[in-house]
């Protein structure tokens, strides 16, 4: 039993607050009934805030992966400002972080990346173009979709117009499957990074909906001003 190591608990107001270590303690009850009366050696800490308890949990030296979902609610309770920012934006715009995609926003990790890149204003536009052109479908709020236009509203700031970017997503016939599809021809055809080629896909779609001279046509996302090539195979801009 050695193996399992040694689940962390918190000691405070009378009371045993597991704060790591739970799957192991279920899966020593499950292996061994007979000792669940019994006790087993824990790391114990005493009279720990909840934040406290949710920074120890995220700091554990890394020993296994913990779930992204659990990571952001545990970094919330801990009170990191990233998290908190990216969950009042979300929630803010009528959407909730969920465990299962489909049931709310599962890719809480794409949302944490659009916020390192652009801050909280450009977070809270992607979850309301997401809700205005897919009509808030849980399966458009996929990592790629996130952060193809968290980096077209980085990328145009201020030039994108929120609402008939939403319109213009709107009118795609498969909806956020259609975006996919549209994003995985054209990383096929130049091996770019999918989050880029939703970007170039939403701002195609975005185009269309204006004049071939309108001032505010958005340029195209893979050439500059100067008609140069601005992103390459594996380029995070």
């Amino acid at each position: 039993m050695n193996k399992f190591g040694y689940p962390v608990v918190n000691h405070r107001d009378a009371k045993w607050h597991m704060m790591d270590g739970q799957h192991r303690k279920a899966a020593i009850e499950k292996a061994f009934p007979w000792i669940v009366t019994g006790t087993i050696e824990c790391e114990v800490y005493e009279n720990l805030t909840d934040a406290q308890m949710a920074d120890i949990f995220l700091g554990r030296d890394q020993r296994k992966q913990i779930p992204q979902y659990d990571k952001f609610h545990v970094s919330c309770t801990a009170g990191y400002k990233r998290e908190l920012d990216v969950l009042r934006a979300i929630e803010s715009n009528g959407q909730h972080p969920s465990r299962t995609r489909g049931e709310g926003i599962s890719a809480l990790g794409a949302f944490c990346k659009v916020y390192d890149r652009s801050g909280d204003v450009v977070v809270g536009q992607v979850v309301r173009t997401i809700n205005r052109g897919f009509g808030g479908d849980g399966d458009a709020f996929d990592r790629s979709i996130v952060e193809g236009l968290g980096l077209v509203y980085n990328r145009f700031n201020g030039k994108t117009n929120e609402k008939q970017l939403g319109d213009r997503l709107g009118h795609l016939k498969h909806g956020a499957r259609e975006l996919l599809r549209k994003a995985e021809a054209i990383r096929e055809r130049t091996g770019n990074q999918k989050k880029h080629c939703v970007a170039a896909a939403i701002v195609d779609i975005y185009n269309k909906g204006e004049g071939p001279h309108s001032k505010t046509r958005l340029p195209s996302w893979w050439k500059d001003g100067m008609g140069n090539e601005k992103v390459r195979e594996g380029a995070d801009v």
